[in-house]
């Protein structure tokens, strides 16, 4: 399968689930929605090997388990578990190589970004204005790369990171 069928099933699914959310087709939405998801996962743009979309695959669940221990409180317990999946990403990420380690931290945070946007509209029909609006936001999403991810990231910190210093 080669690229521009995954973004094409990718698509479909995503405009399967946003129907579904507005109410035009039958359903609730979220086993669209879900595949919607699985076909984002899936579709990164470019070919993959078998054994590197093994590698991002396991990267991305170590950075999700990660994300999931690493959050206040638990005790003693938790904090070995969560040192224990630092040191396993790191060693995924050593033996990996930054590419893969790349695309593993973009297909995440497109992941969280979509779900996000999906349990926006989960409880009530979307208007048409809004399945516009979130078609728009889905293809953004979709044709983000890395290094527009990183360029995002690095300007929301410079705008944090003025916002906390001290007024002179």
């Amino acid at each position: 399968m080669s690229g521009d069928d995954d973004t094409t099933a990718a698509e479909a699914s995503l405009r399967r689930a946003v129907e579904q959310l507005c109410g035009d087709g039958p359903g609730d939405g979220s086993e669209a929605a879900q595949e919607a998801v699985q076909a984002l996962a899936d579709g990164s743009g470019k070919a993959w090997t078998p054994e590197q979309e093994t590698q991002i695959r396991a990267m991305v669940d170590q950075i999700r388990k990660l994300r999931d221990l690493n959050r206040p409180g638990g005790g003693w317990w938790r904090r070995r578990r969560e040192r224990r999946a630092r040191e396993r990403l790191v060693n995924m990420m050593m033996a990996s190589g930054p590419e893969l380690l790349n695309e593993a931290e973009l297909r995440h945070w497109k992941n969280h970004a979509l779900v996000e946007l999906m349990l926006k509209f989960m409880d009530t029909a979307m208007k048409q204005d809004e399945t516009v609006e979130t078609l728009a936001r889905i293809e953004a999403l979709n044709a983000v790369t890395y290094e527009d991810y990183q360029r995002a990231k690095k300007a929301l910190a410079d705008r944090e990171q003025k916002r906390a210093e001290p007024i002179r």
